[in-house]
């Protein structure tokens, strides 16, 4: 793990208690039918990690698709690819082959069944106050694919002029872990049954408005006897990219056809809710819109 990525967690600060929507370990499933736990893995995440409740409906058009057979034939994926240039690769692999299997891609175990969304909280910029003008635009630095090739939290890295890489190679069949869910390490049955998407975020300081102007954003770190930044709570609103609402759009459709039926996709801090010290992400996303941009995508590959 990168230097500043395990810093901008230790940094956090402890996140509210949330309702776990219900992992069963065994059963390798959350708890209620695909779309109810659709609904409860897409609450509006505050910031900190509090949760809003459950869902009553999703927006069009996940309400009508989730967990039902996908009717986009492979054909129409690599069409689409070949005519905006992009490489299977970017999307996690080639869309003929099988996703992961849980407990570590055991023969006999089912396919990968959820998509969690992440964002990666980085860079943290901490006292600053505002989100860099650029940082949509293919020359900021964070926008860089070679940033993320190397980091071990996620099967894909989707930056915010909306490009995305494999992380150290991976592709949507390797069976991975990024959640505190799908631990300890000794426990392989979570293992391979959740795909991970990591999305380029950048995070600002909540000031403590208690404390002295100067320190608001900062505290003393014992340990390395210098100041830190207090927290990492504020994203960027809107917190996706449009760009990266479409590319993150073509990995979910991708992984669905490869899987035959539509994954259920999840929030980070869904996964993880009700276990201690989990995070706070994906932040201010918004989940209308994706879902809008899905529905376009899939008629553009129907109906081209």
């Amino acid at each position: 793990m990168r230097a500043f990525l395990l810093l901008s967690l230790l940094l956090t600060q402890p996140l509210a208690a949330a309702t776990s929507c219900g992992f069963d370990k065994d059963a390798l499933s959350f708890a209620g039918t695909p779309l109810e736990q659709a609904r409860c893995l897409l609450r509006h995440v505050r910031p900190g990690g509090e949760l809003d409740p459950p869902l009553a409906a999703l927006p069009a058009p996940l309400e009508e698709m989730i967990d039902r057979p996908v009717t986009i034939p492979v054909a129409a994926v690599r069409r689409y690819l070949a005519e905006h240039g992009i490489a299977e690769a970017e999307i996690g692999g080639s869309v003929s082959e099988r996703l992961s299997r849980a407990r570590n891609d055991a023969p006999d175990a089912p396919l990968a069944r959820y998509f969690v969304i992440h964002d990666t909280s980085i860079p943290s910029l901490c006292e600053a106050e505002s989100f860099p003008p650029e940082m949509d635009s293919p020359e900021w630095r964070w926008n860089r694919l070679e940033e993320y090739a190397n980091f071990p939290e996620a099967h894909l890295f989707i930056t915010r002029d909306g490009r995305s890489v494999e992380a150290q190679g991976r592709t949507l069949g390797t069976p991975w872990r990024a959640t505190k869910l799908e631990r300890p390490c000794e426990d392989l049955r979570a293992k391979g049954l959740f795909l991970h998407i990591e999305n380029v975020l950048p995070r600002r300081c909540e000031p403590d408005l208690a404390a002295p102007p100067e320190w608001r954003c900062r505290r003393w770190d014992v340990l390395e006897a210098w100041w830190v930044c207090r927290n990492d709570r504020i994203g960027p609103e809107p917190g996706f990219s449009l760009a990266q609402m479409d590319r993150l759009a073509l990995v979910y459709v991708a992984a669905s056809v490869r899987r035959g039926t539509w994954l259920i996709p999840a929030f980070h801090a869904a996964v993880d809710a009700g276990i201690p010290e989990a995070h706070d992400d994906p932040q201010n996303f918004d989940l209308a819109l994706w879902a809008a941009r899905v529905g376009r995508l899939v008629e553009v590959m129907m109906h081209p």
